[in-house]
């Protein structure tokens, strides 16, 4: 038997691989490959049609609630069930260089409910601009494809990985912020 396959959305450095990389342990599988699937849309449809063999998915966060992406890849889908865990999230702040003002903040929908109250404080005039994932902001403002003026919200070792440079730690507004991450495998 090869490697177990295990889609998730996001990317390398994202919340979701940590999640993935936490179920691998959870079920005692040393042989993995992890399968960067951007959102949960592709992660469900990779599964379907074969290209991994469990898919995780965010799920709901005790701030910001529900993951409303995943449920919308969920519905009239016939995955089963597997596993469920509970992971801290842990939002940082980061900028490209030193820019004297921001003028956006750029992060997964989550992520930016999940600082709301922080982002308020401050960045009060900063736009801010949902993005697909939070690791995919760091890279994108990492490769130029959002202006200098953004920062973007992730967890540290994406913005580290991307050479960002972090301004604010744990800026999520509870201190006990958690994410409940499922994974799912096709039925049958």
């Amino acid at each position: 038997m090869g490697a177990v396959r295990i889609g998730y959305m996001g990317i390398p450095g994202s919340n979701s691989e940590a999640a993935a990389k936490g179920f691998a342990v959870m079920m005692g599988w040393s042989d993995t490959v992890l399968i960067p699937l951007v959102d949960s849309r592709r992660t469900i449809n990779a599964l379907e049609d074969g290209e991994c063999d469990y898919g995780v998915v965010a799920f709901r966060n005790i701030e910001a609630g529900p993951v409303i992406e995943t449920r919308r890849a969920l519905a009239g889908k016939d995955m089963k069930f597997v596993a469920s865990q509970w992971v801290p999230i842990h939002h940082c702040v980061f900028v490209k260089g030193e820019p004297e003002r921001i003028t956006a903040v750029s992060s997964h929908i989550q992520a930016l409910l999940q600082c709301r109250q922080s982002l308020k404080r401050l960045f009060p005039d900063a736009e801010l601009q949902e993005s697909e994932d939070t690791a995919l902001s760091a890279q994108y403002l990492a490769e130029g494809r959002l202006p200098d003026t953004t920062a973007v919200i992730c967890r540290r070792n994406a913005g580290e990985m991307f050479g960002l440079n972090m301004v604010y730690e744990d800026i999520e507004d509870r201190d006990d912020n958690m994410t409940e991450f499922y994974m799912f495998k096709v039925k049958g």
